[in-house]
């Protein structure tokens, strides 16, 4: 998914304000940044960025084919 970047700019500066919460709250390490990646993942994939299961996908091909990266 591509987003204009009219709207990109609002939204990045939204997760700016999000992730600053995020660092104020008493949330605990982890869960914090099970929030923050989260977050910014969903704005990479509104931008084009990011795919969901690509990194996993990555790993259970090269997993399953160990010799086809070399």
């Amino acid at each position: 998914m591509k987003t204009q970047s009219k709207y990109l700019d609002e939204i990045n500066r939204l997760l700016a304000d999000y992730l600053l919460e995020i660092e104020k709250s008493d949330l605990k390490p982890l869960s914090a940044q099970v929030y923050q990646v989260q977050s910014k993942n969903f704005v990479r994939w509104i931008n084009g960025e990011f795919t969901p299961g690509e990194v996993k996908k990555s790993k259970r091909l090269l997993k399953e084919n160990p010799g086809a990266n070399s």
